[in-house]
């Protein structure tokens, strides 16, 4: 199953010419399920359970501000990346995506929102996959 989660995240990242780094991460624990990187010195393994707070916290500060709100995505920018960041409504996984600046946002973001919809096939089996793996 990561197999065909690896090959999903492999496909989108070469319709992006801009990206440097892709991931597939759990919420709970930050663990990275299937990554791809072009960028040397990216650790994307490591940065998963930062970006996993990222995206609990996240959660947990529009809960306080707007109610019934759902995050679409969180986007970073620095001086020369874009960090997108999509978690997936009731899914226990959300999707990375780090870019150079140059790279067209709206196509990111309709490229993961795409992607989502193709993981969330896999999600029943990739948590039973964790759970099992777990005990």
């Amino acid at each position: 199953m990561i197999n065909k989660v690896q090959r999903l995240i492999e496909a989108m990242s070469k319709e992006l010419p801009g990206v440097l780094a892709v991931a597939v991460v759990t919420v709970d624990d930050g663990l990275s399920i299937a990554e791809v990187t072009r960028k040397e010195g990216v650790e994307t393994a490591a940065a998963s359970a930062y970006l996993a707070s990222i995206v609990k916290s996240n959660g947990k500060a529009i809960g306080l501000l707007a109610d019934n709100e759902v995050t679409d995505d969180i986007l970073i920018t620095t001086s020369h990346y874009h960090f997108i960041i999509r978690h997936m409504p009731k899914q226990p996984f959300f999707i990375f995506v780090m870019t150079t600046k140059d790279e067209w946002l709206g196509k990111a973001r309709m490229l993961m929102k795409k992607f989502e919809l193709e993981l969330s096939r896999f999600s029943d089996a990739l948590v039973e996959q964790f759970q099992q793996a777990g005990d």
